[in-house]
């Protein structure tokens, strides 16, 4: 199935409905629709099609859920760019990923102007919200095309989507999500527009270049929802925008639900219509789900936590809201307790595995490596052969995590296999960071961690040890280093200087032996 089609269909059912609202415009279902189809027809006419790569540098925006569905509709595969991402990293994944179509932002303009000597290939480059230099807007471009339906034949195996996600390795790596993997989970999560019950409204904050924000897109679409569309979060324009919009539903990382339960005047905005919050892509801190719990379920508003990866194509478990909801007797909420620290049991069309290292399935409690198979598993990494087969092998899909899964089916994540340090929602690979470090003329040895933060989940830890006859540089120095190097949010929070790194026999780092001395937040540099 085309993912195009859930549009298709939901604009056949709830035509006049709204699909999309943002603080300046109310799109109706029958008028997304006619964007889509005159953009898919411009398309066309620019030569993109199966096979071609469209990529988008933005923040969320009705024009952003238009370009998607424009491209699935023609067989493009849409590639959201981090904006976050620092210039080499974008050289890298429009190059890697053979973006021959950029949309464009112009905040995001002075980026393109910086790395367009290194990229190769971009044979379009087209303004979101402004005209670029000789170039032409999406306006433009949309408004010269024909108003009529297109049709592409395309395989459920051929991509639609690529996401880059940061890996063990230093530069970001491309997912590459097919039509199939998108399907299975909207259909199997998801019931289609139905016009005789009231719609539901679903605010999205997460940015679309995310997995969870990219299905929630399409999720939201095919139920004939109203997408209520936060360009940039802030926790005061989520509380506005849900009493403005009348939001239902919204996903949240968890940093997110943090800072909007600290709003000075968080009583005073009207949540009344909200009926369901999701968190996920991070871990969540148990003290903050613990007042979380003490805060929404009271006032009539459901939790529910989600596991994911962008090779699951999203959430892979759930933490129910029933999970959420102290309402048994004492020993009942215990255990409901004990499992607010757990991501849930397996979606309905997923299997989950914790597999020992020699590949066999281990049995309750017992921790191992987290595996799961389904339809919605991804091709496999954009370019990188050896890596896919690393992950994909024995029918399993392996994500790196550890844990293990209690007598009730819950799922208890452990640690990770693949160093990563997860902030806010974002993966940081911990490789990169180090290889920074090490860079730097006074520091011989770096090594770094991922430590739990109330505010952000986790924050990044380096251990590093100072190099013969220099004079240790001041955090604040080192933190502005590693920021000019990588994207901000990477840089560490926190500093350990060492006189040497713990190794093996093989002169590896023993990183749980640096995570169990310095794993707890000590007075550093938060940025």
């Amino acid at each position: 199935m085309n993912t195009a089609e859930f549009l298709t269909i939901s604009s056949a059912i709830v035509p006049d409905r709204t699909a999309l609202a943002d603080q300046n415009n109310h799109i109706a279902y029958f008028e997304l629709q006619s964007n889509v189809n005159k953009l898919a027809n411009a398309f066309q006419d620019l030569g993109v099609g199966k096979g071609a790569n469209v990529g988008v540098m933005a923040v969320n925006s009705p024009d952003f859920v238009e370009i998607y569905y424009a491209a699935a509709t023609v067989g493009a595969t849409l590639v959201p760019l981090n904006f976050r991402a620092k210039t080499e990293e974008i050289t890298h994944m429009v190059n890697e990923a053979d973006i021959a179509t950029l949309f464009i932002a112009e905040r995001y303009w002075p980026i393109y102007e910086e790395v367009k000597d290194s990229i190769d290939g971009v044979e379009n480059v087209i303004g979101i919200d402004f005209t670029p230099p000789e170039c032409e807007s999406i306006a433009d471009i949309r408004s010269g095309a024909e108003d009529i339906p297109v049709f592409v034949d395309i395989d459920d195996g051929d991509p639609t989507l690529l996401i880059y996600t940061s890996g063990t390795t230093s530069l970001p790596k491309g997912v590459v999500l097919s039509y199939q993997a998108l399907t299975a989970l909207v259909v199997n999560t998801q019931s289609p527009a139905d016009p005789t019950v009231d719609q539901e409204v679903v605010l999205v904050a997460v940015p679309f270049y995310h997995i969870a924000g990219a299905t929630t897109m399409m999720s939201t679409i095919f139920s004939g929802r109203r997408l209520a569309i936060l360009p940039q979060f802030t926790p005061e324009g989520w509380l506005q925008m849900v009493q403005d919009e009348k939001v239902t539903h919204a996903f949240l990382v968890p940093t997110m639900l943090k800072r909007i339960m600290e709003v000075e005047n968080f009583s005073s905005y009207d949540l009344s219509s909200l009926r369901l919050i999701t968190y996920g892509a991070a871990p969540m801190p148990y003290e903050v789900v613990r007042q979380a719990v003490d805060v929404f379920p009271p006032q009539g508003v459901d939790l529910m936590n989600a596991y994911g990866q962008t090779e699951a194509t999203g959430s892979m478990t759930f933490l129910s809201p029933e999970d959420h909801r102290l309402d048994g007797t004492e020993e009942q909420n215990e255990l409901k307790l004990q499992r607010l620290r757990s991501v849930g049991r397996p979606m309905t069309d997923m299997d989950i595995a914790i597999k020992s290292p020699d590949g066999s399935i281990l049995p309750d409690d017992q921790e191992g490596e987290i595996c799961i198979r389904g339809d919605r598993v991804m091709k496999g990494y954009n370019k990188r052969e050896d890596d896919t087969g690393a992950t994909i092998h024995d029918g399993w899909l392996h994500t790196g995590d550890l844990g293990k899964i209690d007598v009730g089916g819950y799922l208890f994540i452990t640690g990770r296999l693949k160093d990563m340090v997860i902030r806010g929602g974002e993966n940081i690979s911990t490789a990169e960071i180090e290889n920074v470090l090490e860079d730097h003329d006074a520091i011989s040895e770096a090594a770094v961690i991922g430590v739990k933060d109330t505010e952000w989940g986790e924050v990044v830890k380096a251990i590093v040890v100072l190099s013969t006859d220099n004079i240790k540089p001041s955090e604040t120095d080192l933190t502005d280093y590693v920021k000019s190097r990588l994207a901000s949010y990477k840089a560490p929070a926190l500093y350990q200087w060492v006189d040497e790194l713990p190794r093996n026999h093989l002169g590896k780092v023993l990183k749980n032996d640096l995570r169990d001395q310095y794993g707890q937040p000590t007075e550093g540099t938060i940025v």
